[in-house]
């Protein structure tokens, strides 16, 4: 199960990306989410999905593993492309299923809208394939900083995200122990309804989620112990530095937003 879930995992790597300050990057993305935003026809949908698949190939990481991290939202996309498709009435009618009536318009605000979002899923694979979970919370801690001042309590958010990022895997391993352990007891859902799956899949969350409360007050205990005070000045093991390489990573992204301003 756990090798299954792509999206949230870092893979190791040596690739141009892999070497940036997480801040970069993080900023990276903060752009292309307001480029995504601005993508209204298929010819800005397309800068996009040109300008990610660059992205994805200075990764040096498989095309394969941004399709399993897009693969287990394939039924929202599917869903938000059907809705758009079966109720805009924009542009001229060409085709008629039923009750409804499918229109150019839809059609396009349909696909624009399922790729606006599959752009958005694939770089932030390439934001987690390419930076470790605790690096990403020390960048969005370094970009809170400001907030300190206005009351916002932005070690306590920093330390929420690092540790909700890292307890992930854990508790889809915890998961898979406990499948493994009731598919050996004969448990099965291959011969199942789907209300029937669905009952039993809501049951394997009760022990889940009771581990995951059981790791998080042991961790709080371990925490305690060591006398780890919110505050508290500490060092890191990994110093974050800004590079030129990080500029012009952050720059390089001025590019798709106002290609696509130009075309739209």
């Amino acid at each position: 199960m756990k090798h299954k879930l792509m999206l949230g995992r870092y893979i190791e790597g040596q690739s141009l990306l892999h070497r940036l300050d997480p801040r970069s990057k993080l900023a990276g993305m903060l752009c292309f989410i307001a480029a995504v935003f601005l993508i209204n026809s298929y010819v800005t949908l397309f800068i996009g999905l040109v300008f990610t698949l660059i992205i994805i190939v200075l990764t040096k990481i498989p095309l394969s593993y941004y399709i399993r991290a897009i693969k287990p939202l394939i039924f929202l996309i599917a869903f938000i492309t059907l809705f758009h498709i079966f109720f805009h009435t924009e542009g001229a009618r060409m085709l008629k299923v039923g009750v409804f009536s499918i229109y150019s318009g839809g059609l396009e605000k349909g696909l624009v809208a399922a790729g606006r979002m599959t752009l958005f899923i694939a770089f932030a694979s390439v934001l987690s394939f390419t930076t470790q979970p605790d690096r990403i919370a020390n960048a969005l801690g370094s970009f809170l900083r400001p907030l300190k001042r206005l009351g916002v309590p932005v070690e306590r958010l920093t330390l929420m995200l690092s540790l909700s990022l890292r307890f992930i895997p854990t508790i889809f391993e915890e998961a898979e122990r406990i499948w493994k352990a009731q598919v050996s007891r004969g448990f099965s859902l291959a011969d199942q309804p789907l209300k029937e799956k669905a009952k039993r899949t809501i049951a394997l969350l009760v022990p889940v989620t009771s581990s995951a409360f059981r790791r998080a007050e042991s961790l709080a205990d371990a925490m305690e112990a060591r006398s780890y005070r919110l505050g508290a000045s500490r060092s890191q093991y990994r110093q974050m530095l800004w590079k030129r390489s990080d500029t012009l990573f952050v720059l390089s992204f001025t590019l798709p937003i106002c290609l696509i301003t130009l075309f739209n």
